[in-house]
């Protein structure tokens, strides 16, 4: 991991009018995903993909649970997410599968995972694909196809590779080096909300929009027909318009700024649902996000001269 090295004269860096001692703080305390501690929002999409969409969260977003249910072009989608700064773990609704097929070779692509072996009751080595669906041959606009006549869930549990990474650099950063590193990491959070890969093409507008009682922040993605609107880090608000003209809108119908949350909410999944396929860190999945976290932190530190 590289080093990041440079003097700052102050050992109290004032963070949006709150003072922190970054040589005592926490990655926690650095990194904060959203700028309020805690939040229960409902969604509603429109357009090409309609249904709705919950999230709640604690810790300025370092627990969040996010359940998504829509339905786009007749074909339903569900999706469960739950992070934690140590796991993400992910449930979505797919073509039901009748045949399993377990590869448990050690290549690149099938090392670091495990399947629960309902037999034994435990966690085994071993990559689990589907060979055979629960389709049919119907008729669609016309055209005879093989379409999917049930849905089931599907499961994976894996650790967060941001965290990990940002982990190894605020741990491994001497005193001095975090004086600097806290306030960028606020507004790194800040630019992974509204969407880093689009951050040299983000302007903000001067005017502002409503959504759900909150004045929110407008972005606009130049070259793309995309606008995004901010409140607090998170987005209530975004208008989506492909080249074709397809439009999807999501826009915040409910926020809640004090719910009450209890622990068990970030651990929602029904007891009824398969067991989530688990990838270590040896994982090729884990491997690739954390090579892709490493990537934008270090751009983004780079571009701020944190490495001067």
């Amino acid at each position: 991991m590289k080093s990041y090295k440079y003097v700052i004269f102050f050992s109290l860096i004032a963070c949006g009018g709150e003072k922190i001692d970054w040589t005592k703080a926490k990655i926690e305390d650095a990194y904060r995903p959203y700028a309020i501690e805690k939040g229960f929002i409902e969604y509603k999409y429109s357009g090409e993909e309609e249904g709705k969409e919950t999230l709640i969260f604690k810790d300025y977003g370092h627990w969040q649970f996010r359940s998504k249910e829509t339905r786009a072009q007749n074909v339903p989608l569900k999706k469960i997410e739950i992070i934690s700064p140590t796991k993400i773990v992910n449930y979505k609704s797919t073509c039901k599968c009748l045949e399993y097929k377990i590869v448990r070779d050690t290549s690149d692509e099938n090392r670091g995972i495990y399947y629960y072996d309902t037999l034994k009751g435990e966690y085994v080595p071993g990559n689990p694909y589907c060979i055979k669906q629960k389709k049919e041959v119907k008729e669609v606009g016309g055209i005879k196809q093989l379409v999917c006549t049930e849905y089931d869930w599907e499961g994976s549990i894996r650790p967060n590779a941001m965290y990990y990474v940002l982990s190894t650099i605020w741990d491994t950063a001497s005193p001095k080096t975090k004086q600097k590193l806290g306030p960028l990491m606020r507004q790194f959070a800040k630019e992974m909300s509204i969407g880093f890969i689009y951050a040299a093409a983000i302007v903000e507008m001067p005017t502002k929009k409503d959504i759900a009682g909150k004045k929110t922040t407008f972005y606009k993605v130049q070259g793309k027909d995309i606008r995004i609107f901010l409140w607090n880090n998170i987005i209530l608000g975004s208008e989506v318009i492909s080249e074709t003209g397809k439009k999807i809108i999501v826009e915040a119908i409910k926020v809640d700024e004090n719910p009450k949350i209890t622990d068990d909410m970030f651990n929602k999944t029904p007891p009824d649902f398969p067991k989530p396929v688990k990838y270590d860190t040896t994982s090729f999945i884990f491997k690739k996000e954390k090579n892709l976290a490493e990537q934008l932190v270090n751009i983004y530190l780079s571009e701020k001269g944190a490495n001067k």
